[in-house]
């Protein structure tokens, strides 16, 4: 999946932190870096919250995981 303009910094590493299953981000280079939860707070520390995420291509292991993003994105209620 690939994502586009996030400007919600925090918010988008809170889903992808409640995520069961396990999410990689994929490099530029096609490589797969897998998303450490524990790195988290680190990570949105380290960014400022005006902080634009311009384009970013993640895989879920869990394809619930995957509806979780799609919700959020598109700012759905989940039935």
């Amino acid at each position: 999946m690939k994502i586009y303009n996030i400007t919600d910094t925090d918010r988008f590493f809170r889903v992808l932190s409640d995520c069961r299953g396990d999410v990689e981000i994929i490099g530029k280079d096609g490589s797969a870096i897998p998303f450490n939860r524990d790195d988290n707070a680190r990570i949105i520390e380290e960014m400022s919250s005006d902080i634009t995420i311009h384009e970013m291509e993640l895989h879920f292991s869990d394809p619930k995981d995957c509806i979780k993003m799609i919700v959020y994105l598109g700012n759905f209620k989940a039935a």
